[in-house]
């Protein structure tokens, strides 16, 4: 167990400068190294966020100050990007979604188990109270048995992130910036992954899907339907349906207010409950704070996220895509 961990960065981009800010609030984290293709854009971060070291990807990898690296680069380099830092033995969190595809996904994990790395997808929401409250509730069987899911979650992509959502080149698209969310909300919360599933999408004159809906089958009987877009304002929520009751998360995408109806195997809710948690601001301080009481413990990947759970919704959004047609010119 070290006292503290030195952090690197390959991207300097918008959600970089968050993990940043994320890594200040964490007494055992340092950020000590940012990496861009760019040296201007590795620079100006650097000083805006004050970075002690910035350069190269090669640069931060060659760091053996460096323990962990924090991949932000566009989709379309995580593998090869988490793939580089794993062969310099830097432990990785790779930003959401974990690869493009399965494939991709297979090949970091098995150079991760070889190396003795840790591995995690940094899907931020995972660990913040609002989830980790909604899954207690759940096992404790507060709603019963879950039967059906419903997530809409959809909105205006503002202009900063505009390029990256609409560009084919950049694996873009509502289904692996925005639907990984609920695809992966509903899996943990279900705890399995899909064995069927069915999706339509709208496609974008660029060629990416704009807006996308998926009907989700779990072995256990539960029905997940989910419909997400980058262009189209939907009430962000999702709410879980028991055989005694419902519980409703609003705000989707990081909201701390859970409302719990119970009934007696009827049409008519008897209680009523609203359980408002507490969040920090930056949702990004619970991932890192996972990874430190990972490394703690020697561990090489997170419970609360699985290296298989990533794979295997990785697989899920292979047949999603192939179902829609989406298939980037890279893969081909």
């Amino acid at each position: 167990m070290k006292e503290q961990y030195n952090w690197g960065i390959m991207g300097a981009g918008i959600i970089a400068r968050k993990m940043a800010e994320a890594l200040k609030k964490n007494p055992r984290s340092s950020l000590l190294h940012v990496g861009s293709k760019s040296g201007e854009r590795a620079s100006r971060f650097a000083r805006e966020m004050q970075v002690p070291r910035w350069g190269s990807y090669d640069d931060l990898l060659n760091d053996k100050e460096v323990d962990v690296v924090y991949v932000a680069t566009t989709h379309n380099f995580h593998h090869e990007t988490a793939k580089l830092a794993l062969n310099h033995g830097k432990h990785v969190l790779l930003e959401k979604p974990f690869t493009v595809n399965a494939e991709e996904a297979d090949e970091l994990i098995e150079i991760a188990s070889k190396k003795g790395l840790f591995l995690m997808e940094a899907i931020w929401t995972r660990f913040i109270p609002s989830w980790k409250k909604l899954r207690s509730l759940l096992e404790s069987g507060a709603i019963g048995e879950v039967r059906f899911i419903e997530v809409t979650f959809g909105k205006f992509v503002p202009p900063e992130f505009e390029a990256r959502l609409k560009d084919p080149k950049l694996a873009g698209g509502a289904t692996l910036d925005l639907g990984i969310y609920p695809i992966s909300f509903c899996c943990d919360m279900v705890g399995e992954v899909p064995v069927k599933e069915k999706s339509l999408c709208r496609f974008s004159d660029l060629g990416v899907d704009e807006l996308s809906c998926y009907q989700l089958d779990f072995p256990s009987g539960a029905i997940a339907q989910i419909s997400t877009s980058y262009n189209l304002w939907m009430e962000d929520r999702a709410v879980l349906y028991g055989t005694k009751g419902a519980v409703i998360l609003e705000n989707f995408g990081g909201g701390n207010v859970l409302k719990v109806l119970t009934h007696n195997g009827n049409s008519s809710i008897e209680n009523r409950e609203e359980i408002v948690l507490s969040h920090d601001e930056n949702g990004f301080v619970y991932e890192v704070e996972e990874i430190v009481n990972c490394l703690d413990q020697g561990l090489r990947e997170s419970s609360i996220i699985p290296l298989k759970e990533s794979r295997d919704i990785m697989e899920l959004m292979d047949h999603i895509r192939d179902s829609i047609g989406l298939v980037y010119e890279f893969e081909q």
